[in-house]
C-alpha cells in the first residue's frame, strides 16, 4: 500500500499525464476528429461492433458513442451494418477513409509519445511499458 503523501504525487503525476497527452493528442487532430472520435475508431479497427459494446469498451455512455458514430458516419469514417444473426442490430465497422485517417493519427501518436519519454532511457522505457501494461490489468472500481 502507498503512503499518503507517495498516493498523492503518484495521483498528482498520473494526471499531469494525462492531461499532456489528452492536449497533445488534441492538438495533433488536425483533421475535423476529435479525440472521443478517435478513440471510438480505434475501437472499430479490427472488429465490427455494436454501440452497446463501444460504450462498455470507451466506458462511455450509450448516447455518447451514438453521438460519436452520427458524426463519424456523417464524415465517412465508418458506416453502420446489419448483423448477420439478427438484422435489427447494427455494427460500426471503420471505411477505407477512416483506415486512412487511422494510419496518420497512429503516426503522429507514435510521434508524442517518443516526445512524452523522451528523457527515459531504453530500459527505462522498457520498465515502464511493463508496469503500465500491469496496471491497464488492474480492474477499476466503479
Amino acid at each position: 500500500m502507498l503512503e499518503p503523501r507517495a498516493s498523492s504525487e503518484l495521483e498528482r503525476r498520473t494526471r499531469m499525464i494525462f492531461r499532456r497527452w489528452q492536449n497533445g493528442m488534441a492538438a495533433k487532430l488536425k483533421t475535423e476528429l476529435t479525440t472521443a472520435q478517435f478513440y471510438l475508431l480505434e475501437a472499430v479497427r479490427d472488429n465490427k461492433l455494436n454501440c452497446t459494446v463501444l460504450a462498455d469498451t470507451l466506458q462511455i455512455t450509450l448516447p455518447a458513442v451514438t453521438n460519436l458514430a452520427n458524426k463519424l458516419v456523417a464524415g465517412g469514417y465508418i458506416e453502420r451494418v446489419p448483423a448477420d444473426s439478427d438484422r435489427r442490430v447494427i455494427h460500426l465497422r471503420i471505411t477505407e477513409q477512416g483506415l486512412k485517417a487511422l494510419q496518420e493519427l497512429d503516426r503522429q501518436a507514435a510521434q508524442m509519445a517518443g516526445e512524452l519519454w523522451s528523457a527515459l532511457t531504453p530500459d527505462e522505457t522498457e520498465q515502464l511499458n511493463r508496469l503500465l501494461g500491469k496496471a491497464l490489468e488492474a480492474p477499476l472500481r466503479q
